[in-house]
């Protein structure tokens, strides 16, 4: 702890002096409604390069989404919105639990990092996202890196970044509630309320967010391989609670989250509890302390101290006994230094320390078989990034280098060129990134006398865009992601473990139409992968080589907003799968599940009942496609099923 303490000296605060100007009564935010087609095009974001920069110049393949986006979906969970994203796909891991596929891969164990308010939501046993905890309502923006991250972001961030941003203060501006009600075909599929205030004084800003909520992953029948069922119905229960605290002064902010996500589920580890469901939690408390420091030579310095402290996948019942602590001390500092206009240059540090305490009701085989009950870990990153402009082309070149004091050292490097020309832009770009162990692979490994070591993605990527009017912009982009020494769940002589594979990874392309004109607006994309040199047993897909297991090849996306009448708008999307290859009948033989399309249609009331009033009216799944989230591993799941058609009712007011 002592290392952090310079760290601490530089996030004390200083005078704040800064006089934050008044807020008008309309919203002064980036409005999509309003938007031309080329000022969405040319959307401020920093995701891929730490600095702003214009969506079609920023050195990735990047997809923004506005709070306006969002808002027309009218999504129930955080889901709805990433199902959207041509690359993104999702797949049953265990315990209740979905995880994410990325242009094919399966991404569950961190290899896709979700940062929410700037914190981390990978938890650090497993490094596992719990998608359905996210007050989808309190969002302002998501930032997704459609490829990896690590030269910025480190271990969690190998295939891809999410990045969400919830309403700020100024945002706000007062108080937000808002409530919604889900009505499945065979019962009720969920129901939730939050409530957030923001306001703007004299010395900063403060905000506070709340959300409660209850929902159940499905309401239809799951089966396992050994014939045995169940009714989803008041056994699959989602229950999200969370308290979001901001405050931020002229160059100081704190924030503070209490999140307490809990499931229920029967399915378990693929064979059905005969007795009843399990309770699974995951509980956790954020906490970040954040300044910026100008300095001479115009040096912009920004250090941050962070702690987390969280009980993922606690379960106390008869099925199986886990209960183990983490916490997670993090400290860093980036530094920003501009040389003219033409060139930036970004250099820094972070330092985390992880430990893990084993709480006695542990079952034995989770124990640490040299009786330890506590571990403890340290993690040192150095990175470095350069950004020149020039009348040529737009350069970014950086790397990062981790040492982590059980599995050693990662260096991955970036570099990518991008150009926009009038209404031409195109990007190359070329990454390593790496994939952490987590604290209870590399505790499965040592424990069977075994090493384990980061595994290592290189990527390259192409994208082309062109604006073709005021109205449509096309876009296309070719990629192949290789994984090598990839961490898979595995048995060794009846004892599970993790371990390094040989490599896997897939190649593929995309293309897109954007087209916007006032407050129409439609969206269609298509991407498509075919699996490169996969030698995972537990991925394949045996007679059809270039698929991976769970995902499909071929996805065709469709989203739209179409006014109806003054302050009405119909906004239908369409989601089409090809072909998918899982696990199914008594788990010994693969089955081709047929290519399917769910379709969400929605209607949305603004500002006619009552002033800053938003009514939602919409069916999720219209034409019940009888969808199942099938496990993108030989992992002994059968696939589970998705809600049926939902009727789906949410209200929010501003005040």
């Amino acid at each position: 702890m002592n290392r952090l303490f310079a760290l601490v000296l530089l996030l004390l605060p200083g005078p704040l002096l800064a006089q934050w100007p008044a807020q008008n009564e309309e919203d002064e935010f980036f409005s999509l409604e309003r938007a031309s087609l080329e000022e969405a095009l040319d959307i401020k974001t920093s995701v891929a390069s730490r600095s702003a920069m214009r969506l079609r110049e920023t050195p990735g393949l990047v997809t923004v989404i506005t709070r306006e986006e969002i808002q027309a979906l009218a999504p129930r969970d955080l889901k709805d919105v990433l199902k959207l994203v041509p690359e993104f796909d999702f797949g049953m891991d265990v315990q209740g639990n979905l995880g994410l596929g990325v242009r094919g891969n399966w991404a569950n164990e961190g290899k896709v990092l979700l940062l929410w308010d700037g914190q981390t939501y990978n938890e650090t046993l497993y490094s596992t996202i719990q998608f359905d905890r996210f007050p989808v309502d309190q969002i302002e923006e998501i930032e997704i890196i459609k490829g990896p991250g690590s030269a910025l972001y480190g271990g969690f961030a190998e295939l891809a970044v999410i990045n969400i941003r919830t309403r700020s203060a100024k945002a706000l501006n007062g108080s937000s509630v808002y409530a919604a009600y889900g009505q499945g075909d065979r019962a009720r599929a969920r129901n939730y309320a939050g409530y957030s205030f923001g306001r703007a004084y004299g010395w900063g800003e403060f905000s506070a967010k709340t959300h409660w909520g209850e929902a159940q992953r499905s309401d239809r029948r799951y089966t396992d391989f050994n014939g045995d069922s169940y009714n989803m119905n008041r056994a699959s229960d989602l229950r999200p609670r969370s308290l979001n605290l901001h405050a931020a002064g002229k160059d100081l902010s704190f924030r503070f989250i209490a999140d307490d996500y809990t499931l229920r589920d029967r399915d378990h580890f693929g064979a059905m509890l005969s007795t009843g469901s399990s309770k699974v939690q995951f509980p956790a408390l954020f906490a970040e302390l954040r300044r910026s420091v100008y300095l001479p030579w115009l040096i912009r310095l920004e250090p941050h101290l962070n702690y987390t402290r969280a009980m993922s996948w606690l379960e106390k019942d008869e099925y199986f006994a886990y209960d183990k602590k983490t916490q997670r001390v993090t400290g860093g500092a980036t530094a920003f230094r501009r040389f003219g206009t033409a060139t930036e240059v970004i250099a820094g540090g972070e330092y985390f320390h992880d430990q893990v305490k084993v709480d006695g009701i542990t079952a034995a085989a989770s124990q640490y078989a040299s009786g330890a009950e506590t571990a403890d870990f340290d993690n040192y990153a150095f990175f470095g990034q350069a950004n020149v402009n020039s009348d040529l082309a737009n350069l970014v070149a950086g790397a990062r280098y981790d040492k982590h004091s059980r599995y050693g050292a990662s260096l991955v490097p970036r570099l990518a060129v991008t150009k926009l020309v009038n209404d031409l832009n195109f990007k190359a770009i070329y990454s390593q990134a790496f994939r952490a162990p987590a604290i209870e692979n590399i505790r499965l490994a040592n424990d069977r006398g075994m090493d384990i070591k980061p595994e290592k993605t290189t990527s390259i990527e192409l994208e082309a865009g062109y604006k073709a009017s005021d109205t449509f912009y096309f876009s296309g982009n070719v990629f192949q992601t290789t994984i090598r020494h990839p961490i898979i769940y595995t048995l060794v002589n009846g004892l599970e473990t993790y371990r390094n594979y040989d490599r896997t990874g897939t190649r593929g392309a995309g293309v897109a139409v954007k087209f916007k004109s006032g407050p129409y607006r439609a969206d269609l994309a298509y991407h498509c992968y075919s699996a490169r040199a996969n030698r995972v047993d537990v991925y394949s897909v045996p007679g059809h080589g270039s698929y991976l297991l769970g995902f499909p090849a071929h996805k065709f996306i469709f989203n739209a907003a179409m006014p109806l009448a003054r302050g009405l708008t119909f906004n239908p999307t369409a989601v089409y799968l090809s072909r998918r290859y899982g696990y199914a009948g008594d788990g010994t033989a693969v089955k081709a599940f047929g290519e399917q399309v769910i379709t969400d249609l929605n209607f949305q009331l603004k500002d006619r009942l009552l002033r800053r009033l938003t009514l939602n009216l919409g069916v999720k799944d219209a034409f019940n496609s009888g969808y199942a989230y099938l496990q993108p591993y030989n992992g002994g799941h059968a696939p589970l099923p998705a809600s049926s058609r939902e009727i789906f009712l949410k209200a929010g007011y501003e005040f």
